[in-house]
């Protein structure tokens, strides 16, 4: 896999909130959120259980509109876009590492990693090759041939990484990406998000709830019940 030819994708949110009906009661996620991420910076978002983080993620990934506000990659308005222009530019830009991993059972790592480049209509021998690659990159290439069931929650890990950068995608999002993993296997998979994230040039952005995976990344943005907490 070739580096990226530029830089990742800067990101800026203005004025966002996400406003949920449940049971035809309107519950409030974020409150008037404004964010700006640079081009190539790593950001770690902050927040308990339930203060919107995963949320924030959303809506810069794409998954999601905002209630009110709005989102710009480059300084060009993304949350407009239609459902499938979103999913197309979405495909194109952004990846996503779980802390959940959700790669796809009863498949192999290999044919997990080709995912993303079989949406991108990449011929298969190309495909093929760029997912050795990659999974070569992350300490993956011995277990190409091994579904999920049998790897390690970090082996899971790497493989999902692996993944999440197929498409060279300009911005990386990662939801809890240590969660689930014990403390050695978290140190590793943070010091190889950092790595990829300098080597590609992509802006990565973390969300945690613990502040010892927060302080990897350059930049800290707190969170709480919606809205930005108060640094004092």
């Amino acid at each position: 896999m070739s580096d990226r030819d530029g830089p990742g994708l800067s990101v800026r949110l203005d004025a966002v909130t996400k406003i949920y009906s449940v049971s035809g009661e309107e519950l409030p996620a974020l409150r008037g959120i404004s964010l700006s991420i640079l081009a190539g910076e790593s950001v770690a978002i902050v927040g308990s259980s339930g203060s919107g983080k995963s949320t924030l993620l959303h809506l810069m990934g794409l998954l999601d509109r905002p209630s009110s506000g709005a989102v710009f990659y480059d300084n060009r308005r993304v949350d407009a876009l239609s459902p499938s222009e979103r999913a197309i530019l979405r495909n194109r830009s952004v990846g996503f590492v779980f802390q959940n991993f959700q790669l796809i059972p009863r498949t192999t790592a290999l044919e997990n990693v080709e995912l993303p480049l079989l949406y991108r209509r990449i011929p298969a021998r190309e495909r093929r090759e760029r997912a050795r690659d990659l999974l070569a990159s992350v300490g993956m290439g011995d277990r190409e041939r091994h579904t999920s069931s049998q790897l390690s929650g970090g082996q899971q890990q790497r493989v999902a990484i692996a993944r999440a950068i197929a498409a060279s995608p300009g911005l990386l999002l990662a939801d809890e990406p240590t969660g689930n993993l014990d403390s050695r296997s978290a140190a590793t998979i943070l010091d190889l998000l950092l790595s990829l994230q300098s080597r590609y040039s992509t802006t990565l952005v973390l969300v945690t709830h613990d502040m010892e995976v927060a302080r990897h990344a350059r930049t800290i943005f707190r969170v709480r019940d919606g809205l930005p907490e108060d640094p004092r």
